[in-house]
C-alpha cells in the first residue's frame, strides 16, 4: 500500500489535505519516510492522528533516533538499516539501557537534559535544490556526511586510487599479499588504512560510487561488517 493510501485510510477527511502535504514535504528524506510509513502502518495505541512533523534526535554509525509529532502526541523511533522500531513516547524518554549506551548516554536523565523539547530537535525536511542528490546518509552503512564509513562498507572510497575500496586491489598491494582471509590481515589493513587517512562519507557518493579496474564484485561481509574471504584477481 502506498503512503498516500495509508494516510487516506487513517486521517479524517477534514485533515487529509494537510496530512498529504506533510508526506510530500518529507518525500525525499529516507529516514522521515521510513518513520512515517511505520507510524501510519501500525498507529501507536490505535490513535488515528495526523503526523505533523518528523525530526532527527541523534545519529550514531548505522543507528538514528527520530522523533515524530502528531496533532496530540510525540513518538520516538529507532532506525537502522531497513528497520524502524517504536521506542515509545518522546516525552517519557528512553528506558532501554542498550539504546542509551548506543548513543553514548549514561541515563534517561542525560537524554532528557540534552533534548528537552521536540521544537529544539534538528529538522529533517529540506525542500531546497540541494536535496535532489538523494538520501543525506550513506545508503549502505547509514553514516552522516563527514563521518567515516563502517569498516567494510561497499560505498567507501579508497584513499590510494579513489576507486571503490571493497573492489580495488590496493588492499592487497598494501599488505603485499594475494589473498585476505584472516582477522589478523583485516586488522592490519584497518591500521594501514587509518594511517593513510580514510575518505569520509559525502552525499555525492550516493547512490552510485566509482569502481576501480575490472575487479570482481565485493565479497560478503562477516558479522562485524568486514569483508571475508577476500582474494585478489
Amino acid at each position: 500500500m502506498s503512503m498516500q493510501e495509508l494516510v487516506r485510510f487513517t486521517v479524517p477527511a477534514e485533515e487529509l489535505t494537510l496530512a498529504l502535504a506533510v508526506i510530500e514535504r518529507f518525500s525525499r528524506d529516507r529516514l522521515a519516510n521510513g518513520v512515517l510509513r511505520h507510524y501510519y502502518t501500525f498507529l501507536p495505541e490505535g490513535r488515528e492522528e495526523m503526523a505533523t512533523d518528523v525530526r532527527l534526535v541523534a545519529r550514531q554509525a548505522q543507528l538514528a533516533l527520530v522523533a515524530l509529532a502528531t496533532t496530540q502526541h510525540r513518538y520516538l523511533y529507532l532506525c537502522s538499516a531497513g528497520e524502524v522500531v517504536l521506542l515509545g513516547d518522546f516525552d517519557r524518554g528512553i528506558d532501554d539501557e542498550e539504546v542509551l549506551a548506543s548513543f553514548g548516554w549514561g541515563s534517561d536523565a542525560e537524554f532528557r537534559s540534552r533534548f528537552p523539547s521536540f521544537a529544539d530537535l534538528e529538522e529533517l525536511a529540506d525542500d531546497g535544490p540541494g536535496n535532489d542528490a538523494g538520501p543525506a546518509s550513506c545508503v549502505a552503512c547509514g553514516v552522516a556526511p563527514g563521518e567515516l564509513h563502517v569498516f567494510g562498507c561497499p560505498v567507501e572510497l579508497c584513499p590510494w586510487c579513489e576507486g571503490q575500496l571493497s573492489r580495488c586491489n590496493c588492499r592487497f598491494d598494501q599488505l603485499d599479499t594475494d589473498q585476505i582471509d584472516s582477522d589478523e590481515q583485516l586488522d592490519r589493513f584497518a591500521d594501514v588504512l587509518a594511517e593513510k587517512g580514510r575518505v569520509p562519507f559525502s552525499v555525492d557518493q550516493n547512490p552510485a560510487y566509482p569502481s576501480a579496474g575490472t575487479d570482481e564484485p565485493p565479497a560478503a561481509s562477516d558479522a562485524d561488517g568486514r569483508p571475508e574471504g577476500d582474494s585478489q584477481d
